[in-house]
């Protein structure tokens, strides 16, 4: 059993949010925590977000109100007793909310009304599990972000919860268990989100404003596998990473976490679990500080699969610093993400996601300072993980040699060699190819 005093942060995905036994698993996953006080962090119920986004994108005001009575209707199957009090009028309130900015998209389409109309998804998955947690016995009450005082930080590149003006205004609801809001928070702007997978960034956050004894993040998978599942390698479950590995292998396998998941946890000592919501005998895999145990080892492969290198050829009187200097502010400007950037002497290379590569060029070829890049084929850009890896010759030296013998066409490259990983390009066609070598090589697939 566990002490009183224990505060346990669980966070909830979509896809652990699709029906009548996910929320019997959740019940139950909360009772199992014996006397602890558990904070639950919901995202939206399984494909609402994609179901908003989509209607964002089509005009016509007429079938708005039928769209947002279907999204009613699928948390009203999910959770039935929305309908009773106290939970029907909040509930209404969220709808009405959706309603409101979706009619108000239609002439003010900007990023803080689409915002708005987003982050009903979660304001009304928090009244369906407050609703369906009660109805199976539990004190359960939803918190909406902007109600309860979580403030994003408004200084930082990418969004990111403001740890000590949240922790000054927190207010939760005095339920046994609250279900907090994921993925947005208050900025200067009103409501605004934390980007893709931004409900572990709140989970993290809650937990070190709140001195937690540990987060887990329920999911549907077992935990942190040694290769993402979207490649169909039977990889080994990874029972511990260093924040430092989890946070870089984040970066290459989506939807493994966010990013920055681990950052409010790292000075507190605060356990990350990544567990399958349906299997409670699995402890899944674990995330904390790093642990030295034996030689440096690839312990995982992380894959951005369709990357396009953009290359700019640069005349004498241009310097590689400028060039780098005007092309890194367009693209961020235009919010193109550069996965990599290599400058010498006469060339400036950035490689970008192939969805974002015409737009790229279109936008760096119309600056005025700059040259016009010349699009390659794409590649897919691979990421060794393993605390140690790269500063042991030895593990990079292997990899270049599997690379030559299996004709993988395995590049490695200089600039995103760290303490903790390696990065190689291969041409995209060979991706699988090169992930199967390098897994058999490494010893990452399951027995």
């Amino acid at each position: 059993m566990r002490a009183m005093t224990e505060t346990l942060v669980y966070k909830f995905g979509g896809s652990c949010l699709k029906g009548q036994s996910d929320i019997e698993a959740i019940a139950r996953r909360i009772i199992e925590a014996d006397d602890a006080k558990v904070i639950v962090v919901a995202s939206a119920l399984h494909g609402i977000t994609d179901r908003i986004l989509e209607r964002l994108g089509r005009d016509g005001v007429d079938s708005i109100e039928p769209f947002v009575t279907s999204i009613e209707m699928t948390h009203l199957e999910f959770s039935p007793t929305l309908v009773e009090q106290p939970f029907s009028s909040i509930f209404h309130q969220a709808k009405n909310l959706l309603l409101i900015a979706m009619q108000t998209y239609l002439d003010d389409q900007t990023q803080s009304t689409k915002s708005e109309a987003l982050a009903c998804g979660e304001r009304m998955s928090s009244v369906a599990i407050a609703a369906a947690l009660t109805e199976c016995g539990i004190d359960a009450a939803s918190a909406w972000a902007e109600q309860i005082g979580i403030h994003l930080d408004r200084f930082s590149e990418e969004p990111q919860i403001d740890l000590e003006k949240t922790a000054s205004s927190l207010s939760l609801p005095h339920a046994e268990v609250p279900v907090v809001t994921g993925w947005y928070g208050l900025s200067e702007e009103g409501v605004s989100l934390l980007g893709r997978g931004g409900s572990d960034l709140t989970a993290t956050s809650l937990a070190a404003v709140l001195n937690a004894q540990e987060v887990t993040i329920w999911r549907d998978v077992p935990g942190v596998l040694a290769l993402a599942p979207r490649w169909s390698l039977p990889s080994r479950n990874l029972p511990y990473l260093s924040y430092t590995e989890a946070s870089e292998l984040a970066l290459f396998s989506e939807p493994m976490l966010h990013h920055l998941a681990v950052e409010p946890l790292r000075s507190r000592g605060i356990p990350l679990r990544l567990r399958p919501l349906h299997d409670p005998t699995s402890l899944g895999s674990c995330i904390g500080p790093k642990i030295s145990a034996g030689p440096p080892e690839v312990r995982a492969v992380g894959c951005l699969p369709r990357l396009v290198p953009l290359t700019m050829r640069l005349s004498g009187v241009v310097t590689v610093a400028k060039v780098v200097a005007d092309a890194t502010a367009e693209l961020e400007r235009c919010q193109i993400r550069i996965w990599s950037l290599r400058a010498q002497p006469g060339e400036a290379r950035f490689l970008v996601s192939e969805r974002s590569a015409s737009r790229a060029v279109r936008q760096l070829s119309e600056h005025p300072s700059l040259p016009t890049p010349e699009s390659g084929p794409p590649i897919a850009l691979l990421c060794l993980v393993g605390e140690g890896i790269g500063a042991d010759d030895a593990v990079e030296e292997r990899i270049v040699a599997l690379g030559r013998a299996s004709d993988l066409l395995l590049t490695p490259l200089d600039e995103g060699k760290r303490d903790h990983a390696l990065h190689f390009t291969v041409p995209a066609e060979r991706t699988h190819d090169a992930l199967a070598a390098l897994a058999s090589e490494l010893n990452l697939l399951s027995a």
